[in-house]
């Protein structure tokens, strides 16, 4: 960077009258627009200014510009007559310059003093002081976007410092979020990384940096449809769907669910069991000894929460379940059919048969196309994708299938990472509206599953390699212990003042001050946020080079059709 003073006299805006610990004010006598000398008005909410503190310069923003109560009245016109102003402005300092450098570093390395003179910052020279704080000069990085007041600098970061902690997008409708993703996407695939988008909403299909896309249907063209199978499930998940009650139902389910697992593990074919069909365990009538001798020997694979056995035989297993513990002659046996018991679990029955053959949880109980297990495990061993895309856009809101199956699908990557299948290949997971699957659970009068697989990753996948982006319009709904382990924010406009404190209360380095602007952010305009960026940074994201489609419907062409047809006809 050439050497240019911070504090070009040219550049002068007044001096700071008041200190506190993260702001200070300063008088700003040409701030007033006076209408003969407008274009010379100096010191706006919004511009970047420089402290002189002597040895050190600070970075601040302008965030509040006004004048006395007692001078309010003489900013109004009178003829003939030159009002007399004495603006004042509250400025957030948040950055200290590093003049051996020529860099921003974070925080303040000395406070300033009433009197220090302070400057509109130069935007060319603001715009390389961001660049040589990020250091990227002969790195690897993506290009999000042009520095807002950089003079036309472009933003380039490091993978490792937007998705090392995971990343987070948030944004109202209309602010920009899914271009930012887009561009996002567009960016990972450009530097050569690996990512797996969940699409929710279909609006991601058309974009050209995606290698291929998976659907739990056949309805979404280009796509291939897949089904996750139901063996990768945990018990939980079962107890999600099928509600049982705790009473009676609960435990009966239970049992049948580790009976289908010993008939699996044994292979139909038992010489101390009775196995009907080589599908059933039976117990009416039967030796009890058998069977717990046959659990004790395999208690290590019976522990394993997965749902591997026959699904379609469980509400068989159940009514098999429901029989007294012992005879009442002879207690070495289990005794007959225990009728107050198989009514109770009826219900449960009925449900479960329909269920497992219902046209909503076909995506996991179906058979139709690869396994998405499958798939995604090549994805992981293969060179030849960047990015896959896995659409959620068809999958019912009914028995709660898409949270239950994003869970299950999140579970399944989790479980790959703690394996150390990204310890050396990292892959990034890209969750849009994500407020719609994290801090979910299923719930009633019975049974309480929480469904925090990708809350889990959250937390612990960095140190996997495996990271997430997670995407959404309503941070406020994103768990709070999930947000804290969000390492880099690019946040659009939010205009729920939830929304902005869920932000706040995220990321220390965004205070109330700070804050304020967000909700003044232009559609595509940006602050970025994290630990190895000095400062709040606001940005002009790049435009995708093909948009998602996440436009809503057109009511003036759909409307003039209409009318047009009605008056012909």
């Amino acid at each position: 960077m050439t050497k240019h003073s911070l504090v070009d006299p040219a550049r002068y805006l007044g001096s700071v009258s008041f200190v506190a610990a993260s702001t200070i004010r300063a008088n700003m006598p040409r701030a007033t627009a006076q209408a003969e000398r407008r274009s010379l008005a100096r010191g706006a909410v919004g511009d970047f200014v420089f402290v002189d503190c002597e040895m050190v310069k600070l970075l601040g923003r302008i965030v509040e510009v006004g004048i006395a109560d007692s001078e309010r009245l003489t900013i109004e016109p009178a003829l003939g007559k030159t009002p007399e102003t004495h603006p004042v402005g509250k400025i957030l300092v948040f950055a200290s310059v590093d003049h051996k450098q020529d860099r921003l570093i974070r925080g303040l390395r000395v406070h300033p003093r009433v009197g220090d003179a302070v400057y509109l910052a130069d935007p060319a020279m603001f715009g390389e002081l961001i660049a040589n704080a990020l250091g990227t000069s002969d790195k690897l990085t993506l290009e999000l976007g042009m520095l807002d007041a950089g003079s036309g600098v472009p933003l380039r970061l490091q993978p490792e410092k937007i998705f090392g902690r995971h990343c987070g997008i948030f944004g109202a409708t209309g602010g920009g979020k899914s271009w930012t993703l887009a561009t996002v996407i567009a960016q990972i695939k450009a530097t050569g990384g690996k990512a797996i988008l969940f699409d929710p909403t279909g609006e991601f299909a058309a974009l050209p940096d995606i290698t291929k896309h998976y659907a739990f249907d056949g309805q979404e063209p280009g796509a291939t449809q897949v089904h996750f199978p139901y063996r990768q499930m945990t018990e939980d998940d079962l107890f999600a769907l099928f509600r049982p009650s705790g009473q009676s139902q609960g435990p009966k389910l239970r049992d049948a669910v580790r009976s289908l697992k010993l008939v699996k593990i044994l292979g139909g074919v038992s010489t101390t069991l009775t196995i009907y069909q080589g599908r059933l365990l039976t117990k009416k009538g039967k030796a009890r000894a058998p069977f717990f001798n046959e659990i004790n020997t395999h208690k290590d694979l019976l522990h394993s929460p997965l749902c591997d056995f026959a699904i379609d035989d469980l509400a068989d297993q159940l009514l098999a379940e429901c029989v007294y513990g012992t005879d009442r002659n002879n207690p070495s046996i289990w005794g007959d059919i225990d009728n107050n018991s198989s009514s109770y679990c009826e219900g449960l029955m009925a449900r479960i048969r329909t269920l497992i053959h219902s046209t909503e949880l076909h995506c996991l109980f179906g058979t139709s196309g690869p396994s998405l297990a499958s798939v995604l495990e090549n994805f992981i061993q293969s060179e030849d994708d960047d990015i896959i895309r896995i659409s959620f856009k068809n999958v019912r809101f009914e028995h709660n299938t898409r949270e239950i199956l994003m869970n299950v699908i999140g579970r399944f990557l989790l479980n790959r990472a703690r394996s150390d299948a990204f310890r050396d290949a990292p892959v990034i997971a890209i969750l849009d509206e994500a407020h719609q699957f994290l801090g979910r659970s299923v719930a009633d009068d019975y049974t309480n599953v929480k469904l925090e697989a990708f809350g889990v990753i959250a937390k612990e996948g960095r140190k996997y390699g495996l990271t997430c982006v997670l995407a959404t319009q309503r941070p406020r709904d994103i768990p709070a212990d999930v947000l804290s382990q969000l390492g880099t924010l690019i946040v659009h406009r939010l205009t729920n003042d939830e929304d902005r404190q869920a932000v706040e209360r995220a990321c220390g380095d965004l205070d109330r001050n700070a804050a304020l602007f967000i909700p003044t952010l232009a559609p595509g305009e940006a602050i970025i946020i994290g630990p190895d960026l000095p400062a709040p940074v606001p940005i002009n994201i790049t435009p995708p080079a093909v948009p998602p489609n996440s436009q809503g419907p057109n009511y003036e062409k759909y409307w003039r059709d209409r009318k047009a047809a009605n008056t012909q006809s």
